[in-house]
């Protein structure tokens, strides 16, 4: 019987310790394939894409009345902040549709009343209604600040640099030549098919109609040519100017009464995400 029990003892002591060594090997092994190697890291590239430049934004703003106070932008969209008749607010404007995507406001000018998101249509309207792309004032604060001598540099496109992971995605927003900075120029309408291809997570296929040679002689990777995952600086030598992440045909499926989502993933009353985290 003591036989037996320390045969026993015994046997369970061995597959306890066999147990923590498989344990251990398993994990060794999930860990070796989830890290990244730095080979890996590097294929993530930066790739050049053309937009509206900073000085066409501001000088299209200025027109429509909005006294522009500071220009910020992350990938393809402009945030700019403004003022008009009392009230402050911060404008989103896609660079390759040149159109206004999203409204902060800020302050509103006295004996003024705000409108509330979600209590009219999902495009601009004017300087006091909340619609679209959400954007939180602390996050613009962390945006790449435009320098006053790309503002004034009298260029209609710049060529920008980013990752297709950092492209800002937003959801359908109505299209309305108030809100359009470029409407009726022979670039709009190519400006805005190229946001449509551009908003989402992985343009894929989609974006391939806009690729161009704008990348040529660089080493992109793997996401360069083939396309899969390159954004591509669409119609860049046809001109083309549109909604960079997305426009009013490009929606990413937010629901956000102003059709707005931002790219942090939180959402808003109307089931746009914003990028607060």
């Amino acid at each position: 019987m003591i036989d037996f029990i320390f045969r026993r003892r015994a046997a369970v002591s061995f597959s306890a310790v066999s147990a923590i060594a498989m344990l251990a090997v398993l994990s060794t092994g999930i860990s070796a394939a989830v890290s990244i190697t730095p080979a890996a890291a590097e294929t993530v590239k930066l790739l050049k894409h053309k937009i509206r430049s900073a000085h066409f934004v501001v000088t299209a703003l200025n027109k429509k009345g909005f006294k522009v106070n500071d220009v910020r932008r992350k990938a393809q969209v402009y945030f700019v902040k403004v003022d008009q008749g009392g009230s402050t607010a911060i404008l989103a404007v896609d660079g390759y549709s040149a159109e206004i995507i999203g409204l902060k406001l800020l302050t509103a000018g006295q004996g003024i009343t705000p409108k509330q998101r979600g209590s009219g249509p999902r495009r601009f309207t004017d300087i006091t209604y909340e619609f679209g792309y959400i954007i939180r004032e602390s996050v613009y604060e962390s945006y790449t600040v435009v320098s006053s001598t790309e503002i004034s540099s009298s260029e209609e496109y710049s060529f920008v640099s980013y990752a297709e992971s950092d492209e800002v995605t937003y959801g359908e927003v109505e299209h309305d030549a108030s809100a359009d900075l470029d409407e009726g120029t022979a670039e709009d309408t190519n400006g805005d098919a190229e946001a449509s291809a551009n908003n989402d997570k992985d343009d894929g296929a989609a974006d391939d109609a806009y690729n161009t040679n704008d990348n040529a002689g660089e080493d992109t990777g793997a996401s360069d040519d083939a396309g899969a995952s390159d954004d591509g600086a669409a119609n860049d030598d046809s001109g083309a100017t549109d909604d960079g992440a997305s426009d009013d045909s490009g929606d990413n499926g937010g629901n956000d009464d102003g059709g707005g989502s931002d790219d942090g993933g939180g959402n808003d009353d109307g089931g746009g995400s914003d990028d607060s985290g």
